[in-house]
């Protein structure tokens, strides 16, 4: 059997912020890239790319290729999309 220490050994990924757990107060000002931001909500970066252009989820663009992504703004746009199952 492996140790915790040989597995963190191995696997030295960066760690992928889960979105149900509330964000701290630093996390709160952290400005995330495509990359980062598609690991957090569990979609591709291809789909981000899509929603940016549709209008679905707010967006920084910082310069022409510099572009950034705040994680409660993005969460709170996606609610809105939220299909809610209508009683019988």
């Amino acid at each position: 059997m492996k140790t915790q220490e040989t597995v963190k050994k191995l696997h030295n990924a960066p760690p992928i912020p889960n979105v149900l757990v509330p964000l701290a107060a630093a996390d709160d000002l952290a400005l995330l890239k495509r990359p980062q931001l598609a690991r957090a909500i569990n979609v591709s970066a291809r789909t981000l790319d899509n929603w940016q252009k549709r209008k679905i989820i707010p967006y920084l663009k910082l310069s022409a290729r510099c572009v950034r992504y705040h994680l409660p703004t993005v969460l709170a746009a996606l609610r809105k999309f939220e299909i809610k199952e209508a009683g019988r």
